[in-house]
């Protein structure tokens, strides 16, 4: 289990600026819909792989508890606010995770309201050929936002130039707490550029991602999003370094956005309806 990052930080950098300047075309909430969609999802393999490793540093307060599958006791563990409990079942072919807040919210070290649990199924480790993570929330919110349905990973092995790529597959329901309710389908591919040869160490990991999504909004705008040239994150940098992605609200213009061509500088640009706006986030 890696770190991940998808449309979300694309989608959340323009609902940012756009909520802060007045454009010259028509508005749409479906970049901040869409934002809070794609963080939700891509978060859980964070969550995973500090749950695997023995804690929840930034998703938890306060020390995990901890439960290895046919090693537990019968003892009763007492879970305090924000306390996660972590539990390992490695019985069986295919192994699961398990974070549970509990059932009232949980004010996070990412300043995020959590409850509810999330269940992590794989079948071997993040680097094996033909290894198939999937992430699936039970009764789980976020900020009040009911998180439901699924996401899987699937390593499948190198690519031509000896690159391992991942074949990664959203099918979800956010139910918002101010009312509208997002059904989301993506798919994407995610091609490890590097770091895949130190596994022990994340902090040189780069990905390039391509792939198309689609949303369809109850009480909301719903869109269409492409990624025309593959968007290149690396986990040191917290913006898109590189590529191009277009966003079409239902009835509305597309919006093209180019990250640039690999600078670690927030700085991206906006087409719609022939006028073009740089931002730094």
């Amino acid at each position: 289990m890696k770190r991940f990052l998808i449309f979300g930080l694309a989608i959340a950098a323009i609902a940012q600026v756009s909520s802060c300047k007045k454009w010259k075309y028509d508005e749409s909430s479906a970049p901040k819909t869409n934002a809070i969609v794609e963080s939700t999802f891509a978060e859980m393999a964070n969550m995973s792989d500090q749950a695997y490793k023995g804690g929840t540093f930034v998703y938890g307060i306060g020390k995990p508890i901890i439960k290895y599958g046919k090693y537990e006791s019968n003892d009763v563990y007492e879970k305090a606010d924000c306390n996660v409990i972590i539990t390992l079942d490695t019985v069986g072919s295919q192994d699961t995770l398990t974070i549970d807040w509990g059932t009232n919210n949980c004010t996070c070290d990412d300043g995020k309201q959590r409850r509810g649990k999330l269940i992590v199924s794989y079948n071997g480790s993040y680097y094996a050929q033909g290894t198939i993570i999937k992430y699936t929330p039970v009764n789980y919110y976020v900020n009040d936002n009911k998180v439901e349905g699924f996401m899987t990973v699937e390593n499948m092995g190198p690519n031509s130039s000896g690159q391992p790529y991942y074949d990664v597959n959203v099918n979800g329901v956010v139910t918002l707490s101010t009312g509208e309710i997002a059904t989301y389908i993506s798919h994407q591919v995610r091609t490890f550029t590097n770091g895949y040869n130190t596994q022990l160490w994340i902090w040189d990991d780069e990905y390039d991602i391509t792939g198309t999504a689609t949303a369809q909004v109850v009480n909301g705008d719903g869109y269409d999003a492409n990624i025309t040239d593959a968007l290149h994150v690396k986990v040191g940098c917290p913006y898109i370094t590189k590529g191009k992605l277009e966003i079409t609200p239902t009835g509305k213009s597309t919006r093209k956005i180019d990250y640039g061509q690999g600078t670690c500088d927030g700085t991206f640009t906006i087409e719609i309806n022939g006028h073009t706006y740089t931002i730094n986030v």
